[in-house]
């Protein structure tokens, strides 16, 4: 994430890479689109807000609060490297704001 958020396009293409499709019926997570768009945001897990102006529309996507408390930027910045066989420094401003942050 960039500057606390993420555009929707970024997040659909990163779950691509993982092999998860949102048009498709998965068979761990089931609807993906609606597991993410609708129930980790009820769950307080993610908030998604309209960007104004884009056509067609476009959202961002930020941490919720039951994010912040339960998991760590440090945490999840080292479950993205693992993923991507990087190393967490590979994503410097990331990085350094991730280790920083209590």
């Amino acid at each position: 994430m960039k500057g606390n958020s993420t555009k929707d396009g970024a997040v659909w293409e990163f779950l691509r890479r993982l092999r998860v499709y949102p048009g498709e019926r998965h068979e761990v997570f089931g609807d993906v689109k609606k597991l993410v768009t609708e129930e980790f945001v009820r769950q307080k897990y993610l908030e998604i807000t309209p960007i104004p102006m884009t056509d067609p529309p476009e959202f961002n996507y930020q941490w919720g609060p039951r994010a912040t408390k339960e998991t760590s930027k440090r945490d999840i910045l080292h479950f993205v490297a693992k993923i991507q066989g990087k190393d967490p420094t590979f994503w410097m401003s990331q990085y350094t704001e991730a280790e920083a942050t209590p």
